[in-house]
């Protein structure tokens, strides 16, 4: 077959094996039908003009005060195909604003806006696969998601750091710790971790909100330069002062490349309990603890954030954050 034709399947001239496995991964992620559009990439605009007058009107009304720095434009396209499917999108604006995070849609008319009140956010997640990336504000009430061009994630990750900051509550107390479990199960000596990882923990700006004097690091079986790949999802996790944080390898299969790297941030102060079960970790969330209760007398669940990860994290974490986080029983 062609190399040029576009419906996709020309990929397995050059990679065998590698479109069925993404799109079934991409399919359960984003939805069979959403995974199909092309986003285009998102824009930080420079000036009002820049920003459908619908929008910033109603996302205004919505989410308080605005600035150009903390919005993104996500323009429309037309049909297009792409992989057998040809579907539309409408422009799309993402707002950070004073008081809630909007998401408006254009409709024709003035548009719908989705928002997440900033004083009812639990914590973030943001997570991509190849050039599609999600990012999930967990709140008290429910969830919001915003999916975008990863190829923009840059500018999406300096919001979300100021998210963080916004949402970050009391201090608690912390001490300087290094755990490495590798991959027979043994704890490492060495702190000099892979490149990548090493780069991810000391080199990145958007990794903390506080400085890192007193943290407690832990890290799984990482490697270096391996982005083809079976096997656990891996990577490090720190408890700050004030933040747990987990920056861990997108959950491919051997057929999709591991690029980037997932981040989900929880602020100490709505961190309920972790576990670990049936290769994933959960980290379960604090709500109100005067909700309202269920309406048939047993309590509701605790919000909380599923994903896979190597059980040797997980042990990584036990060791080095100790009693600074309530564990769950298995």
């Amino acid at each position: 077959m062609d190399a040029t034709e576009e419906d996709g399947s020309a990929v397995s001239v050059w990679f065998p094996g590698v479109l069925e496995p993404a799109k079934r991964f991409l399919a359960r992620l984003i939805g069979a039908h959403e995974w199909q559009e092309r986003t285009p990439m998102p824009l930080r605009p420079i000036s009002r003009a820049e920003v459908p007058a619908a929008a910033w009107s109603a996302l205004e009304q919505a989410c308080g005060s605005l600035s150009l720095e903390r919005l993104l434009v996500i323009p429309g396209t037309g049909k297009r195909a792409w992989i057998g499917g040809q579907l539309a999108m409408h422009t799309r604006v993402v707002a950070f604003g004073s008081d809630a995070v909007g998401h408006w849609t254009e409709d024709g008319g003035a548009g719908s806006v989705e928002r997440m009140p900033v004083g009812e956010l639990l914590a973030i997640d943001d997570r991509v696969v190849l050039l599609l990336g999600r990012l999930s504000l967990i709140g008290k009430n429910g969830q919001m998601a915003v999916r975008y061009n990863a190829v923009a994630r840059p500018l999406i990750r300096e919001s979300i750091v100021w998210l963080r900051r916004r949402i970050a509550g009391s201090a608690f107390p912390t001490r300087p710790s290094f755990v490495w479990i590798g991959a027979d199960g043994d704890d490492r000596s060495d702190r000099q971790l892979p490149h990548k990882w090493e780069y991810i923990l000391n080199g990145r700006d958007d990794l903390r909100i506080d400085p890192p004097a007193d943290e407690m690091v832990a890290a799984g079986d990482v490697v270096e330069g391996k982005l083809f790949r079976d096997g656990p999802v891996t990577g490090i996790a720190v408890l700050g002062p004030r933040e747990l944080l987990i920056a861990a390898e997108p959950p491919t299969d051997a057929s999709t490349p591991r690029y980037g790297v997932d981040l989900t941030a929880v602020p100490r102060d709505h961190l309920r309990d972790v576990g670990w079960s049936g290769g994933n970790l959960r980290i379960r969330l604090r709500a109100d603890e005067d909700a309202d209760p269920d309406p048939f007398g047993s309590p509701a669940d605790p919000p909380a954030i599923s994903r896979p990860l190597d059980v040797r994290l997980f042990e990584a974490m036990r060791v080095s954050f100790g009693d600074a986080v309530e564990w769950a029983e298995p």
